[in-house]
Parts: C-alpha cells; sequence; structure tokens
C-alpha cells in the first residue's frame, strides 16, 4: 500500500487528531463478505434467501458496512432514488465496490428508464465511487423458475448474474479490498482536514477577531476629533448663563433691599433714625455676600458639568467691613423758612384757640400768656414734626444712592469674577483637552499595534493554511492512479426466452 508523505501526517494530525488512527484500522482491515441493504420495500429480506439459496453460491453476508468487501444495495423499480438515499451510501460507494440491484423489473413497465436514472443520480452524487455496477432483477421471477424449476425463468430474472458479479468482487476483495478501504479513509481524512482548514481561513479572513479592535479606533478617533468643540461650547453656553442669572439676583436682592429701607424709614421715629445707616451697611454686606456665594455656587456647578476639578475657592470678601458712609446733611435756607412757618403757624393756631377767651375782659392777662405758651408749643411740634419729614425724605434719597452704588459695585465684582473664571475654566478645558487628546493617541497607538500585531498573525496563518493545503494535495497525488475510479453500472435486461442479457457489459464510467 501507498503510504503516507511525512508532511500530510503531520497535517493531519495538526487538524484532525483521529485521522491517522482511521487511517490505520482501515490499512490493517480485512473486508470480508456481502452487507445488504436497500430502500424499503425493495424486497431486500426476499432478495437475501433467493441468492442463499442458489446452488454453487458461496456467499457470506455480513452486518457491518465498513468491514464487507461488497455492498449490495437493493433499491424498486418503481421510481428512481434521490440525493438523500445517495448521500447515505456515499461512504460505502467511495470506499467498496457496490452492486445496485433494481427489483421488481417485472412489476413496472419503465424499469429501465428507472436504472438509467438511477445511474445518473449515482453519477453525479458520488464521482470518487470505487466500482459501482447495475443489475436489473426480479426475484419474484427467481423465486417462481426455482420452485417450478423452469432454469430459462431464473436466467431472465438476473440472480444468476448478481451472484456471478458477487463472486467476482470478493475474489478480488482479496487483492484490492483493504487497499481500497486504506485509499477511501486517506481520502476522507483529508477532505476533513480540509475542511477544517478553509473554515480557519475564512475565520481568520472574516474579519472577526478585529471587529472589536475597529470599532474601538473609530470610537477613539471620534472622541478626539469631537473632543474640544463640545466642551468650549457648553462653557461659553454657561458662562452666559451664570453672567444673567448673577446680575439678575443680584439686581432682585437689592431692589428687595431698598423697598424694605424705605418702608423702615416710613416708620420710624427720630432716634429709629439715627440708627439706619448701620442697619443699611449690614442688610448691603450682606446682598454682597449671598451674589458672591451665588456666583462661587453656579461656577462650581459649571466645573462639574465641565468635568473638572473644583478651581474655585471660597470668596473671600464675606468678612469685609462695607463702607457706605453717613448721611451728611447741611441746614439750609429751607430749613429757616420751615421754622418761621412753623412758628407763625403754631402762634396762629394758638390765638384762634384762645380767640374765644378774648370776649372775657378780665382773661385778658391769661389770653395772652396762654396764647403765647399754646403758640409756641404748637410752632414746636409743627417744627419738629416737618423736620422729621424732611430727614426721612432725605434718607430715602440717601439710602437708594447709598444702595444703588453698592449694587453697581457688587455687578462690578461679578462680571470681573465671571470674566476670571471664564479665563480660568478655558484653560483648564484646553489642558484637560490636551491631557485627554494624549491619552487617546496612547490607546490609539496600543490599538494600532495590536490590529499589526493580528495583521501579521493572520499572514503567517494564511501563509500556514496554504502550505498545509498543498501538502494534502502532494499527499494525495499518490492515491489518484488508473485503479482509483472503476464505475461500471449496467444496460438494462430484456425479457426474452430466445437470449439472455450479458450484464458485466460496462455503459458508464466515472473518476
Amino acid at each position: 500500500m501507498t503510504p503516507l508523505s511525512e508532511d500530510m501526517k503531520s497535517v493531519l494530525r495538526r487538524w484532525n487528531s483521529g485521522a491517522l488512527d482511521e487511517i490505520e484500522r482501515a490499512r490493517v482491515s480485512r473486508p470480508a463478505g456481502v452487507h445488504l441493504t436497500g430502500t424499503a420495500g425493495s424486497g431486500k429480506s426476499e432478495l437475501r434467501r433467493e441468492l442463499s439459496r442458489l446452488g454453487g453460491s458461496a456467499v457470506h453476508f455480513t452486518d457491518s458496512m465498513a468491514d464487507a468487501a461488497v455492498v449490495m444495495i437493493g433499491v424498486d423499480a418503481s421510481a428512481p432514488v434521490g440525493r438523500v438515499e445517495v448521500e447515505q451510501w456515499r461512504a460505502a460507494l467511495e470506499s467498496t465496490p457496490v452492486v445496485f440491484v433494481v427489483n421488481k423489473i417485472d412489476a413496472h413497465r419503465h424499469w429501465r428508464e428507472v436504472v438509467t436514472a438511477d445511474s445518473d443520480s449515482v453519477a453525479e452524487c458520488v464521482p470518487r465511487a470505487v466500482e459501482c455496477t447495475f443489475h436489473p432483477i426480479s426475484v419474484r421471477l427467481a423465486r417462481t423458475g426455482r420452485e417450478s424449476g423452469d432454469a430459462a425463468m431464473s436466467a431472465e430474472s438476473g440472480i444468476g448474474a448478481v451472484a456471478d458479479r458477487l463472486g467476482a468482487l470478493l475474489l478480488q476483495a482479496t487483492a484490492l479490498g483493504s487497499q481500497r478501504k486504506y485509499a477511501a479513509a486517506v481520502q476522507d481524512c483529508a477532505t476533513g482536514a480540509r475542511a477544517s482548514i478553509v473554515a480557519r481561513a475564512r475565520a481568520v479572513t472574516g474579519g472577526s477577531d478585529t471587529a472589536e479592535l475597529r470599532a474601538r479606533r473609530a470610537q477613539l478617533v471620534g472622541e478626539r476629533d469631537n473632543l474640544g468643540g463640545d466642551r468650549r461650547a457648553l462653557l461659553h453656553n454657561r458662562i452666559q448663563r451664570v453672567r444673567v442669572e448673577s446680575l439678575h439676583a443680584a439686581a432682585e436682592d437689592f431692589r428687595a433691599l431698598v423697598a424694605e429701607v424705605k418702608r423702615t424709614i416710613d416708620g420710624s421715629g427720630r432716634a429709629e433714625l439715627t440708627h439706619l445707616p448701620v442697619h443699611v451697611a449690614e442688610s448691603a454686606r450682606g446682598a454682597r455676600n449671598r451674589a458672591d456665594a451665588a456666583l462661587t455656587a453656579r461656577l462650581r456647578a459649571v466645573e462639574t458639568d465641565l468635568g473638572l476639578t473644583p478651581l474655585q475657592e471660597e470668596s473671600s470678601v464675606a468678612d469685609d467691613p462695607l463702607d457706605i458712609g453717613e448721611p451728611s446733611r447741611r441746614r439750609g435756607i429751607e430749613d429757616v423758612v420751615m421754622i418761621v412757618v412753623g412758628a407763625s403757624a403754631g402762634v396762629g393756631l394758638g390765638r384762634l384757640v384762645v380767640s374765644p377767651m378774648a370776649l372775657v375782659p378780665a382773661w385778658a392777662v391769661a389770653n395772652t400768656v396762654i396764647t403765647l405758651v399754646l403758640g409756641g408749643a404748637l410752632a414746636w411740634w409743627i417744627t419738629r414734626s416737618r423736620a422729621l419729614v424732611a430727614d426721612r425724605a432725605h434718607l430715602r434719597g440717601w439710602t437708594q444712592e447709598s444702595l444703588a452704588r453698592v449694587k453697581s459695585s457688587v455687578e462690578q465684582r461679578l462680571l470681573s469674577r465671571i470674566l476670571d473664571a471664564e479665563s480660568m475654566l478655558a484653560s483648564a478645558v484646553a489642558t484637560a483637552d490636551r491631557d485627554a487628546v494624549a491619552g487617546i493617541d496612547v490607546a490609539l497607538a496600543e490599538v494600532d499595534a495590536e490590529l499589526r500585531r493580528l495583521a501579521d498573525h493572520r499572514s503567517a496563518l494564511l501563509s500556514a493554511c496554504d502550505r498545509d493545503l498543498s501538502a494534502l494535495e502532494r499527499g494525495l497525488e499518490r492515491f489518484r492512479g488508473p485503479d482509483r475510479g472503476v464505475f461500471v453500472p449496467r444496460e438494462p435486461v430484456h425479457f426474452s426466452p430466445a437470449r439472455v442479457e450479458p450484464l458485466d457489459e460496462p455503459v458508464r464510467r466515472s473518476q
């Protein structure tokens, strides 16, 4: 027997671990006997009995198809066999001589077309069939001829030709049976190894092992391209919002403070008005601190949205005193006029009150005294009341002016802090973007290195697959000789009492 090359052995050992053991079992096998199989309803049992009862026949049947020297397949003449049935017999056709017996030709008129169709199906589906012959027979005619002693009918049934063919193949199997099994096992194992190699090469070239890396690379490139623009746009948007919200909140706070101070002035007396500047200064400082703390919180929220570490420190303005000055008032001509008018009004009111007493002459002196005292008291009260009203009006103006000045300074401070924070955050974003781009570049370099490594591995693996396929082809060349594919189907049998058809005439050969 032709030995396997060392290259082929190594390839089979890598891609089909049990191949060498299977080939060795086929090499040392000694096929013997006939294995009978076939389609349902083809009369296999009757065929076996007739062959066993045939005089001078030495046919020995076996139940193992792998150990049989000849495989006999019985089919029905009513219809051709399908591809499914032929595929079931592929292993036997490629390793063992096969005898197809088409039974019941006496019952079906178109059995010749069935035999032709069966031979065509086998030739098409199993081009590497070892040796295959087709025999149209009738088991019923053989049984009738045997029972009636009609030799012509027995000969016309075709059973004798089948027995002769089986005997010739069994004699031939003594010399070629093991070799055919061995060559078929080599071919089958090589086919399995080739399928494994091709599947592995397709899996490698399909890119499934690099799909995840390529997706990761595309993601990193997208992140690098969109890294700077998104955060800069977000920074600009949030800083503008912080500016609007901070200024609006500070304005609302000072408006509420002005309204509260006005209400306090309207309800305060002269003694309470002396403490009003201190109260206004404390309230203004509280409004300034609240605006500063709110801005710090908003800027920290911007840092969080940008993914930066906290950069804003607590404002140091909380403990700074706020000097808004004292209300200064100089007495002018309006104060003198107010005193004179108040005194005149007081005297006039006093005279009006005591005018009824002037009708009594005895009260003339008392009337004068009472008029002076009452007029002086009313003049003093009116003068004090007018002075209080003037002081309130002066404090209202001073408060509004002072708070407006404080509001302007607070807004200026807020805008200055916002500008400084915007500059600081822009610098931090730029630094973070540079660091992120550097990190992405490092990750891209790692991904590219892994892709190059996989590409080199894929190239080496494909080269190894090509070498293994070439080694298989070179090894199989030893088993492709002129004795590897003899396919001998049969011509149809003509039922005629004057002529018995020869059963060894070849009609098709398939390599």
